[in-house]
């Protein structure tokens, strides 16, 4: 799980550096809808709401170069096979033990 924690950083430098650029931390947090404390979570890499974080990307006008980056990746692995359903889902099985 270190590539995660490592995601959350880099996104919430991201955010940082172009939100300290324009605005303070305040004027952000009132725009994305969220505390004050929750963008500076977000700015230290800490985990939350993905919409909250999107929505920041978005504010600072981040969010299509992350798409991009995404779609590119689903690109590259469109030679992987796409996941199987559960054998258990499609005899209509519950999963409950």
């Amino acid at each position: 799980m270190q590539a995660v924690a490592e995601l959350h950083e880099l996104l919430g430098e991201l955010v940082k550096r172009h939100r300290a650029q324009r605005m303070s931390q305040r004027e952000l947090a009132a725009r994305i809808g969220c505390s004050q404390r929750t963008l500076t979570r977000i700015e230290q890499g800490h985990p939350v709401n993905s919409e909250t974080l999107f929505t920041a990307l978005a504010v600072l006008g981040q969010l299509d170069a992350f798409i991009e980056l995404a779609d590119e990746k689903v690109r590259a692995a469109g030679h992987l096979p796409e996941r199987k359903r559960s054998q258990l889902h499609d005899r209509g099985l519950d999963n409950d033990f």
